[in-house]
């Protein structure tokens, strides 16, 4: 392979600079240069970015003060992505990319007139679609009767809008509950909603394969976008769901919980206890991510302290 066929200098234009600047530095470095060569040797863009994802956890860790070893074998034959150590303390960080689809590359003309949704006074999370080309007229239609269905909806609630015709013009989804007092919009593409959490459990049980054995292991999951976070979290914590066993808070019609399908539900998946989400942005130079630990974790506080410090940003 040349050097100008190498993955940085391939995919360097997608990258901010300072992170193509660090990469190339570890260059014969005794922890880090097995990454440097295998995201040189990446010769597709979905191998690139993969190995990426491991870049920039690497990175930020290094960068944080920490020593970082790479692909390090376990007894089972597999391999974890990192182990990072500090002050004493060590994890095992598992890194696993959501990919992007073909649909999440496409933009929308995003209408002023969608605003008006953001002003009904309902505490959700509210995901939106509709079709490319609607006139303003249609475009109208759709926000009247998506505001209908909102101001009634219940979480999890997902409507069809038709005109008189019968044509469909978009669809509207109550995905998940949120802290403010009005209706938060997420944008999603003509072609219907993905939910893609089970995408994310498969990515989590795969980690789970490559866990050391009685140490703390950690699993990262990126995705292209930061609305991501929310699939993550769903397939730690499970799916958001109306509660009729339970008061709702002061203010509120209806609580609101967690289902039982979470990977972390009851005596389930019980080597797994600390979690986390990051934005895979390869132009932004920070780490952008969050970190959950799961209750009644048994692992030393100071580890649990040690992720969270590292990575929840």
């Amino acid at each position: 392979m040349t050097s100008q066929n190498q993955g940085l200098d391939v995919f360097a234009n997608d990258l901010n600079p300072a992170i193509v600047g660090m990469i190339r530095s570890w260059q014969g470095d005794q922890e880090l240069d097995v990454l440097y060569r295998r995201i040189q040797a990446s010769q597709t863009r979905r191998g690139f970015l993969d190995c990426f994802a491991e870049t920039l956890v690497a990175g930020h860790a290094r960068q944080a003060g920490c020593q970082v070893a790479v692909e390090i074998p376990t007894p089972n034959g597999k391999t974890v992505d990192l182990h990072v150590k500090k002050n004493g303390l060590s994890l095992f960080v598992h890194v696993k990319r959501l990919g992007g689809t073909r649909t999440a590359s496409r933009r929308l003309t995003i209408s002023s007139r969608l605003r008006i949704l953001e002003k009904i006074n309902r505490s959700f999370v509210v995901k939106i679609r509709w079709h490319d080309g609607l006139d303003d007229t249609s475009m109208q239609e759709f926000v009247m009767a998506a505001g209908k269905f909102i101001e009634r909806a219940s979480l999890g609630d997902e409507h069809v809008v038709l005109d008189e015709r019968g044509d469909e013009l978009g669809g509207v989804k109550i995905v998940a509950p949120n802290d403010e007092k009005r209706v938060s919009l997420v944008i999603g593409f003509p072609d219907g909603f993905v939910d893609h959490t089970e995408r994310v459990v498969r990515l989590i049980r795969r980690a789970q394969k490559q866990f050391m054995p009685k140490e703390a292991n950690l699993v990262l999951v990126c995705t292209p976008n930061s609305t991501g976070v929310e699939y993550v979290k769903s397939a730690f914590y499970g799916s958001h769901e109306e509660r009729w066993d339970t008061h709702p808070p002061r203010g509120s019609r209806v609580a609101v919980g967690r289902s039982d399908d979470g990977l972390w539900n009851g005596n389930q998946f019980t080597t797994s206890q600390l979690g986390g989400w990051f934005w895979l942005a390869p132009m932004h130079h920070q780490y952008q991510g969050k970190l959950w630990i799961r209750e009644g974790c048994s692992l030393q506080p100071e580890v649990a302290d040690l992720a969270s410090d590292l990575f929840d940003s």
